[in-house]
């Protein structure tokens, strides 16, 4: 027993093994300029949480002269790799304190970004690299427990030749002249951080000053900067303080001891008091405004509280992305801030729709740990859907009390969507299940499927659908914005819920609707893009293989475009026609006044190639106004130049509607007697003036439907037993329209086009 014991007291740990930090006293004693050496002695306090004959902790390249303690016996060390070993003379129990005295120097180690930067007459450390794994390189300038959850109070004291000033995180206690021509600069920082959020930054540097009154007290901005830069600093910092105090109003009290900048060769980085940045964030414009915010807050996301490994790493780059495009809100306007979020969520929209791209946002593999789209982009996207999720007061509110019970500490996804459910009532397992801890990304919808009106409101039926692309979890507590436009152009927004794949609501509305938009604002991560456009003048508009173009104008024209990321809902399963699997559109248009609006729709073999293979594959376009009628082809022109592979459908008098995608077999259409041209239905006249003959090869019970351009229905016939029917086509528009036939079961058996002269 007494052997077994001893045997597992010596094991190899891993850094930090049953000691929890409390304090380092960093001493950077001599930095060599030309041969890029660094002198240092750390001094490092310490708690055992078990009992403990043997210390691990990290430092790189930088090799270890000697070690001693305060409160124990250090029988030896070794280093092996980025790891060095502490041997004790005997066990200290648990619950004990004692001070390390680690003596180390040489080479310093940097890497593409980060770890130790020597740039030109001025080094400075960049506390995380994004090569290394782990990411973590506080190690690369003193031994520590470079990990996310070691958090500890740190003096920072470094020496340097009198021309040169240091700086570093914290409070600035003093500077000591050596009367060597060298001086010693003191930091403080009484907070506990992580080892890569303290930092230092020595050179010839001028400072540029000012104070925010924060909301409990009084705050010093400094910014460090060349003495060629510093002239440039106001102009670039001049919303600085209206940028900390929409955080402040956001997440809380600003929880550390300065607003501070340092210029560096390489950035930005989110150092405590002393962040990173790169000379072109101050060059006295306000083009890196953006990254001043984005490092300022965090502050509070991923200082404050940090995620407590690198899987979760949205919780610090995700959440900060996401208040460097919303402080916009404040400084610009909302519509600013829509802009940009819009922008983004689009762009995720589209990543997200890639196999490739298909993970949960917790749990990231190392080498994605600071992926722009994975972490960053999506992270922003994924936290601005959270905030619409929950209601923006909700979701701020509940967020500074997540940053008051975390602070200084570290947080999981897990315990973050604890404490949102906890402190806004809401519940916020069903979001975290969808956004959070599945691949791919839900695609949310809805159409209308009937219109009722019930005094001076309207009953809105719609069909709500759910699909998550890249993963087979059915969503649950399910939210998504509508917008209802009505004949004025009237907009109200309404908010549902539901759960699993499909789910029938009932809105009233105070108008008729003409059409209703998902995520109008496009705030969300929903499994499509989105645009509006206001066409004023004669002009076109491209977006998402979708061109509008509009002429001959007397006022504006409003179009929405919804690009789905899925093939179209209610497949009519005519035979020999296979609609897209891969999206469909949504296109909603009001007129202020008249004009001519024409809607191109783009296919490809690249876009489509899930249905347009070979020269068999016929593409065509199919229509619907909404869930109250059946997919059918609408009329339209073939761009000239257009081929099997690729072309473009362009649509007169843009209805209204869905859009998709669709081809024919044209061998099996061609061979099959039952499908050959006539057989499924023969129409005569065509053009018409008056009256309309129909027929087809054999009796049967169904329903004939001519649609108009605007997918309205504009004459219906139930037949039985019949091979034929007759119908009128006296007083319907002239132009196009579509006649569908229909089986008893309601599947399109046949549609033709029509023209009424």
């Amino acid at each position: 027993m007494a052997l077994l014991l001893s045997f597992t007291l010596m094991q190899a740990q891993t850094a930090g093994e049953n000691i929890d930090v409390t304090h380092y006293a960093i001493h950077v004693n001599e930095l060599n300029f030309t041969n890029h050496t660094l002198q240092g002695e750390t001094f490092i306090d310490f708690t055992t949480t078990a009992n403990v004959q043997q210390i691990v902790l990290e430092l790189k390249y930088l090799e270890v002269a000697s070690v001693t303690a305060t409160g124990a016996t250090v029988s030896g060390f070794s280093q092996d790799g980025d790891f060095l070993t502490i041997n004790l003379a005997s066990p200290l129990a648990s619950g004990n304190t004692a001070t390390l005295d680690i003596v180390y120097g040489g080479n310093t180690f940097n890497e593409t970004w980060g770890g130790v930067e020597w740039w030109g007459d001025y080094v400075y450390n960049l506390g995380v690299g994004f090569d290394s794994q782990p990411h973590n390189l506080g190690k690369t300038w003193f031994p520590c427990v470079d990990n996310f959850t070691d958090k500890a109070t740190y003096d920072v004291f470094v020496t340097t030749t009198n021309d040169k000033k240091a700086i570093c995180g914290g409070n600035f206690v003093e500077t000591t002249d050596n009367g060597n021509g060298t001086s010693t600069w003191h930091w403080n920082t009484p907070q506990e951080i992580s080892t890569y959020h303290i930092s230092f930054a020595v050179g010839d540097y001028e400072v540029w000053e000012d104070v925010y009154h924060g909301i409990e007290r009084d705050i010093p901005i400094t910014v460090y900067a060349k003495p060629s830069q510093i002239n440039n600093v106001p102009a670039s910092m001049v919303h600085v303080k209206e940028i900390a105090a929409f955080f402040e109003e956001s997440m809380g009290a600003y929880p550390f001891n300065r607003i501070g900048y340092v210029v560096t060769g390489k950035g930005c980085m989110e150092h405590t008091d002393n962040i990173a940045i790169v000379p072109s964030v101050v060059d006295g414009t306000l083009a890196g405004e953006e990254y001043i915010a984005h490092e300022l807050s965090h502050m509070w996301s991923g200082n404050l509280v940090t995620c407590a490994d690198a899987g979760d790493m949205w919780l610090n780059e995700g959440f900060a992305q996401f208040w460097g495009a919303f402080y916009e809100s404040a400084v610009y306007g909302e519509e600013h801030f829509q802009n940009t979020i819009s922008g983004k969520v689009n762009s995720i929209n589209a990543w997200c729709n890639t196999p490739a791209n298909w993970m949960p946002l917790n749990n990231m593999p190392l080498d994605m740990t600071y992926n722009t789209n994975a972490i960053y982009e999506r992270g922003a996207v994924i936290v601005n859907t959270m905030m619409n999720y929950m209601g923006r007061e909700n979701f701020l509110a509940a967020m500074r009390q997540y940053f008051q019970e975390h602070a200084y500490q570290t947080a999981t996804s897990e315990q973050l969507c604890e404490a949102l459910t906890q402190y806004s009532g809401i519940d916020m397992h069903g979001f975290f299940d969808t956004y959070v801890y599945s691949s791919g990304m839900p695609h949310l919808y809805a159409v209308i499927k009937s219109v009722e009106q019930v005094g001076e409101w309207y009953d809105v039926t719609l069909e709500h659908r759910y699909q998550h692309i890249g993963d087979t979890h059915i969503g649950q507590h399910n939210a998504y914005e509508l917008t209802f436009i009505g004949p004025d152009f009237q907009l109200e927004t309404a908010r549902v819920v539901w759960d699993g794949l499909h789910y029938e609501a009932t809105c009233s509305v105070g108008f008729e609707p003409i059409g209703v938009v998902g995520d109008f604002n496009n705030n969300w991560l929903d499994g499509k893009t989105q645009k509006n456009f206001m066409l004023r003048s004669s002009s076109q508009q491209n977006f998402a293989n979708f061109k509008v173009e509009a002429t001959s104008f007397t006022d504006s024209v409003f179009v929405a475009v919804e690009n789905h990321f899925v093939g179209p809902y209610d497949d009519p399963l005519v035979p020999y026609l296979t609609l897209s699997s891969q999206h469909f559109w949504t296109i909603n248009r009001y007129d202020f006044g008249e004009a001519q609006v024409t809607g191109m729709f783009d296919y490809t073999t690249s876009t489509d190639g899930d249905i347009i293979q070979t020269a068999n594959d016929s593409a065509t376009l199919l229509y619907r106004r909404d869930a109250s009628e059946a997919w059918h082809e609408i009329a339209y022109t073939v761009y000239a130049g257009s081929t099997w592979k690729h072309g473009r459908f362009i649509v007169d008098n843009l209805p209204s509607g869905e859009y998709t995608i669709a081809a024919w077999d044209k061998e099996a259409l061609g061979t099959e007697e039952q499908h050959e041209a006539g057989m499924m239905l023969q129409m005569y006249p065509n053009p018409s003036a008056d009256m309309i003959r129909l027929s087809w090869d054999e009796p049967s019970d169904g329903m004939i439907r001519i649609i108009g351009m605007d997918g309205r229905e504009l004459r219906r016939a139930i037949f039985r037993k019949a091979e034929g029917v007759s119908l009128s086509t006296a007083g319907l528009p002239k132009g196009y329209c579509t006649v569908m036939r229909l089986g008893k079961d309601g599947t399109v058996l046949a549609t033709e086009k029509l023209i009424i002269k």
